[in-house]
């Protein structure tokens, strides 16, 4: 039987994509404050960490801008 297009659009693959792009840009942005932080601390390493995580969070965000169900 072929499966309608809110089975397709909620099929546990797609759940687990939009799962995973979100999850990532969480952690990613959550990494940019642990980059600021350690500014204080280690400049280099803290400008490294919060460049890294702002350019995954850019791109976690592009991810969910062309995500479709």
């Amino acid at each position: 039987m072929a499966k309608t297009s809110l089975e397709k659009s909620h099929s546990k693959a797609s759940n687990f994509k939009l799962t995973m792009i979100c999850a990532l840009l969480s952690i990613s942005i959550s990494l940019i404050w642990v980059g600021l932080i350690f500014i204080e601390k280690n400049k280099p390493l803290g400008i490294s960490i919060s460049a890294a995580s702002a350019v995954v969070a850019l791109f976690s965000f592009f991810l969910i801008g062309r995500f479709t169900r």
